[in-house]
């Protein structure tokens, strides 16, 4: 019995320190990249200041842009999650700003520092819209899923996600670089934007 507890401890100690690690390789590239600029900073550089070898670097990324984005699944998975927690009476578009509000909450140090970045960064860009995309898939999925599976609704669905997802991107952006409350002001356009009763069907479609 008791070695099976130990067997059942051990993965959880596996799976903290490769979160660790996994954590200071990104706190050391987005610093690397602040500090040095981001062509200028190696792979290798990276994994040195965080003490692993940059062989451990590609275990937990693939390239060195994914290294300013480490917690992207997990936090896709929590927002997905927390979409499809309310109720199911509950206004999908509702729903849908409250849980983008209590994404933008609490925005981090690093993460601000990684938004200066992408003004400077084609690379990093690049990454943080593929990033996105996942946000704007799991947007579209949970409107379709309230509104029906017809083209109208998808045509409605993917508008709203590329819509929102672009608001985000642009006050997180603004956030890191001229220090505005990116949640105020997300929260703000969103409301100009959902003011009337978009979750009318189209007309025209």
């Amino acid at each position: 019995m008791t070695t099976s507890k130990k067997a059942d401890r051990q993965p959880n100690s596996r799976e903290q320190q490769r979160l660790e690690t996994r954590r200071s390789l990104a706190e050391h590239a987005i610093r690397l990249f602040s500090e040095r600029g981001y062509d200028e900073t190696t792979v290798e550089e990276i994994a040195a200041a965080a003490g692993v070898s940059a062989r451990t670097f590609f275990l937990h990324f693939s390239t060195k842009a994914a290294a300013a984005f480490p917690d992207h699944d997990a936090r896709v998975h929590d927002f997905v999650t927390r979409l499809n927690a309310g109720a199911p009476h509950v206004n999908p578009l509702s729903q849908l700003r409250s849980t983008l509000d209590a994404r933008l909450d609490g925005e981090s140090p690093s993460r601000l520092v990684r938004y200066r970045l992408l003004a400077e960064v084609p690379e990093l860009r690049n990454e943080d819209a593929r990033t996105d995309r996942d946000y704007e898939k799991a947007i579209a999925a949970y409107l379709i899923l309230h509104w029906g599976d017809t083209i109208e609704a998808e045509v409605r669905a993917n508008a709203i996600a590329n819509a929102l997802i672009g608001v985000a991107r642009a006050t997180l952006s603004a956030g890191g670089i001229y220090g505005i409350d990116a949640r105020a002001a997300t929260a703000e356009i969103l409301w100009r934007m959902f003011g009337s009763p978009f979750d009318d069907p189209l007309h025209s479609v």
